[in-house]
């Protein structure tokens, strides 16, 4: 029978990501899977959401179903929407200071970067607001376009006007399931599912595209064999 051999060092530097997935399901249990009706006040809901949204890798759509236990979807998507509108003007004065000298970090490797940046020169806003809505990493693509000097006010609204939606949608049809541990778990577990998907979804894009770039090249050399 072969001998199992177990990596250490893998599982020591893997660690550190098991105790946070640990202390969040800890505080999801305690704060939201519970009897109480309330999990958040608006306040606290809008401080949590400017620190998630902004430098801290807070769960920001387990906070959305939170807040919906004891209040309206829709005002809890606005006052998210400020709080995305506040985040994102510390964001923006934060990188401008660290980035005055326009040098750009390591970012620029990061996938989300090289399959949306060729876009995003000719659809900034669009580009923003999208992001902003989907469940997703998008920090790459915010600080490039503070590198590149974007235009602050369109920065923020971009911001608010793709989290209004995506917490309205989040408060309005998962309020009645918070209770669930499953839906939270999906919940928690769906932006990583996303992020692959995409990812795979663009290296298929950039695959089929190369493929019909050498099919035209094929058949000629095939015709030119054949006479």
């Amino acid at each position: 029978m072969k001998k199992i051999k177990i990596n250490f060092r893998a599982l020591l530097k893997s660690l550190p990501a098991l105790i946070i997935v640990a202390l969040y399901w800890y505080w999801i249990n305690q704060k939201i899977i519970s009897d109480s009706n309330e999990a958040f006040s608006l306040t606290g809901f809008f401080l949590l959401i400017c620190a998630a949204t902004a430098f801290f890798p807070l769960p920001a759509n387990i906070i959305v179903l939170g807040a919906a236990k004891s209040s309206d979807p829709m005002l809890v998507a606005f006052v998210g929407g400020a709080a995305t509108l506040v985040a994102y003007f510390a964001e923006y004065m934060v990188f401008t200071t660290l980035f005055k000298f326009n040098k750009i970090a390591n970012f620029k490797n990061s996938w989300v970067y090289e399959k949306a940046a060729p876009l995003f020169e000719k659809h900034k806003f669009l580009i923003l607001a999208v992001t902003s809505f989907l469940p997703i990493p998008a920090e790459a693509l915010r600080i490039y376009a503070i590198t590149r000097k974007y235009s602050k006010p369109l920065f923020m609204f971009s911001g608010f006007l793709g989290r209004i939606p995506r917490y309205y949608l989040l408060a309005y049809y998962g309020r009645d399931y918070v209770n669930s541990v499953w839906f939270l778990a999906a919940v928690f577990i769906f932006p990583g599912v996303l992020l692959l998907i995409i990812k795979w979804g663009a290296s298929l894009g950039v695959l089929l595209k190369e493929r019909l770039i050498k099919t035209p090249g094929e058949l000629e050399d095939f015709g030119d064999s054949q006479a």
